[in-house]
């Protein structure tokens, strides 16, 4: 039924899961298995670098192992499945349609990655861009529905993952004191910053907010003023509870 399955893997839960799911249907119907790791050669902003570095906090997020290409071959090894590994460099999504279509692979196996709501959005979805623009059926597998604990070298990894689950967040005092006297910091630099423009454009000042300086009116100024201090403020909190 299936001669060739692709399987990406880049070493978290879903790509193993789906990487597992391709030897059982290979050792099912006798397919060839070819698993590929891409190299992301794209260049992230800062921004972006932030705000990615922020959705993978946690050891639950990090890789369960460095090496999913020798993993998935000792994996398909023991289960007497011979596993075509392949490295490549570039787009994931662009890497996996070609290196399906030069192969012919009558099916794609891909785990999704689990992204939700605005990071999915901003993200996008791996899983998602090679349905649409694979020309071979696509299997897409959510986190968690492929049980990979019998995969060798991942015990270490899983304990660890689910000792992290199971641990209780505890109250510290003084952190919470910390916290709250930066957050209350800023929100006291922001109100004086939005009070300021608020008394500037006020009735008695009015005569003091048409002053023109460089072009514009001081209350224009002022209106500028509060905007970039409410984003540099944010900023500055954002930067601390990372």
């Amino acid at each position: 039924m299936y001669k060739k399955i692709l399987v990406a893997v880049d070493g978290y839960d879903p790509s193993l899961g789906a990487a597992k799911r391709a030897v059982e249907m290979a050792a099912q119907y006798g397919s060839q298995v070819i698993v590929m790791q891409v190299e992301e050669d794209i260049p992230l902003l800062e921004v972006e670098k932030s705000i990615e570095e922020a959705s993978l906090t946690g050891l639950q997020h990090k890789p369960l192992t460095d090496k999913p290409l020798d993993l998935v071959a000792a994996y398909g090894q023991q289960h007497g499945i011979k596993i075509d590994t392949l490295s490549e460099k570039g787009g994931i999504t662009a890497c996996i349609l070609k290196v399906s279509e030069d192969n012919d692979v009558d099916l794609i196996i891909i785990g999704d990655s689990g992204r939700k709501g605005a990071e999915k959005w901003y993200f996008g979805s791996v899983a998602q861009a090679v349905a649409e623009g694979a020309r071979s059926p696509v299997l897409i597998l959510k986190k968690g529905s492929v049980d990979i604990s019998d995969m060798p070298a991942l015990l270490p990894a899983l304990e660890e993952s689910a000792k992290l689950k199971t641990v209780k967040p505890v109250f510290q005092p003084e952190v919470f004191k910390q916290n709250f006297k930066f957050s209350f910091s800023l929100f006291v630099a922001f109100a004086i910053i939005y009070f300021g423009a608020v008394l500037l454009t006020s009735a008695p000042m009015k005569e003091t907010a048409a002053t023109i300086i460089m072009g514009l009116p001081l209350a224009i100024w002022a209106g500028w003023g509060t905007l970039i201090g409410g984003v540099l403020i944010t900023r500055i909190y954002l930067a601390k509870s990372i």
